[in-house]
């Protein structure tokens, strides 16, 4: 989301949404929250209703669990929500017209692969190799393509709304009439692409490269560009920026214990931080530079932080959820008790920090640098650790339901007592790592194997311990 609009965004979406929360921050006895359809999230949590695909289900020809090899599989229509296709290798397979919902495909190898009109709706596929496969209207919502390689890709016609493309390789990708509305293109190379007629409001290019890229025909509302420039500024929400939805559909209850719950609740009740406010002296914006800064208690809700030098500042109790500190530098910073729910953290440097007790659901630390740092009961139910450097990190009792870890380095990391049911470890290296204590069930461990097979894990979805 573009720095100009965000609070505008949240403004708008609270009158679209008509919530009646019977919650309230801290409360005792905090209440579901209604979802409506209009509600961006309504999306994701639909599809989290759906029936999940067993781990190990032969599908077609295709065992579907991780590091699975479907080389060519003829898989087209098929439902895989909730698959676990890390490391999978579908090069050159046909998934056209199928479901790939609420699923993991982080260093997925599919070059040449068919996606056209594939529901991706909440799947990780950091890390995947893409190369020239055709995701041609394929809807992308809530999904991450964070450092994937999509080079010669075709997604002409792609819904992309309030999507993620960080980091990623799209250099001469066809994306003629896609739709990146609300979505953050963060730190990507986009030089030489095709992206005429595309809907670009809303969009956040911070950090990405679009030398070459040809913009006829494309439309502009609130459009942050790489060089800082916002293309037709607008006060408030863009025409058509919030889809509403079916007429006909019922809200969905997010309840309490949900990883959803912090980021949806922020959502409907929070303020955005606006662009240039400042907050203790330091002017919220990317590539900002506010390193020692005591920000201890505040709200930094929805700030966008992308490339910016908080080392050692303190961020205790800080709330901030819905932001971004992608490729931000914060060593030895302060983060403990902190709400980072559904933050981007990708690929920053927090080396050293203290996220004791921090809330990490949902948060994206995909590649992040976290050596030494801190994390003794974190909740981080949830939360996108692909490719993360944890050596020597302490995650003692944390709450790591549903976390995924794959391809991170855990080498001498501390997860005595850690809840890991329902993580995802596969392609991680855990030499050194103590694991007394830990709670194994249904968790991938890194050779792709299931430990503690259980179709009901005792702790799923449970508070964090305190």
């Amino acid at each position: 989301m573009s720095r100009l609009s965000r609070a505008a965004l949240v403004a708008g979406l609270s009158a679209v949404f008509v919530l009646v929360l019977s919650a309230t921050a801290g409360a005792a006895d905090p209440k579901p929250i209604p979802v409506v359809p209009g509600n961006p999230y309504y999306l994701l949590v639909k599809a989290q209703a759906e029936a999940p695909l067993s781990y190990g289900q032969k599908v077609g020809s295709c065992v579907i669990e991780a590091k699975t090899s479907c080389p060519a599989a003829d898989l087209s229509g098929a439902r895989l929500n909730s698959a676990d296709l890390t490391y999978a290798k579908l090069s050159g397979a046909n998934l056209s017209g199928g479901s790939l919902e609420i699923s993991l495909a982080s260093f997925l190898r599919a070059g040449g692969a068919n996606f056209s009109d594939v529901n991706f709706i909440g799947t990780s596929l950091a890390y995947a190799n893409l190369r020239k496969a055709d995701l041609s209207g394929a809807t992308i919502t809530f999904a991450g393509f964070t450092n994937a390689d999509m080079r010669g890709a075709t997604l002409v016609g792609t819904d992309g709304y309030f999507g993620a493309i960080v980091g990623s390789d799209l250099r001469g990708a066809d994306m003629r009439r896609m739709d990146l509305s609300n979505s953050d293109v963060n730190g990507t190379d986009m030089r030489g692409a095709d992206m005429r007629e595309m809907n670009l409001t809303n969009a956040d290019f911070t950090g990405s490269r679009m030398g070459g890229v040809d913009l006829r025909g494309a439309h502009f509302c609130n459009t942050l560009m790489p060089s800082g420039k916002v293309i037709a500024p607008r006060k408030g929400l863009c025409p058509g920026q919030l889809r509403p939805g079916p007429a006909d559909a019922k809200p969905i209850d997010v309840p309490p214990g949900s990883p959803l719950y912090p980021a949806v609740y922020a959502l409907q009740t929070g303020t955005q931080v606006q662009a240039g406010e400042p907050v203790s002296g330091c002017e919220i914006e990317a590539f900002t530079k506010c390193p020692g800064t005591n920000f201890k208690g505040k709200s930094l809700q929805g700030a966008f932080l992308a490339y910016a030098d908080l080392d050692g500042s303190d961020l205790r109790e800080v709330t901030f959820p819905l932001g971004s500190l992608a490729y931000a530098t914060a060593v030895k910073a302060n983060f403990d008790r902190a709400n980072l729910g559904a933050t981007s953290v990708v690929d920053a440097n927090l080396r050293g920090a203290s996220l004791r007790r921090a809330s990490l659901g949902l948060t994206v630390l995909s590649g992040v640098d976290l050596r030494g740092a801190d994390l003794t009961r974190v909740d981080g139910r949830s939360a996108v650790l692909e490719s993360a450097d944890l050596r020597g990190a302490d995650l003692a009792k944390g709450n790591l339901y549903g976390a995924v870890f794959a391809g991170a380095d855990l080498r001498g990391a501390d997860l005595r007592g850690a809840d890991l049911s329902g993580a995802v470890l596969t392609g991680a290296k855990v030499g050194g790592a103590k694991f007394s204590g830990a709670t194994f069930c249904d968790t991938v461990m890194p050779d792709g194997s299931v430990r503690n097979p259980s179709a009901d894990c005792a702790t799923a979805g449970g508070p964090v311990a305190t």
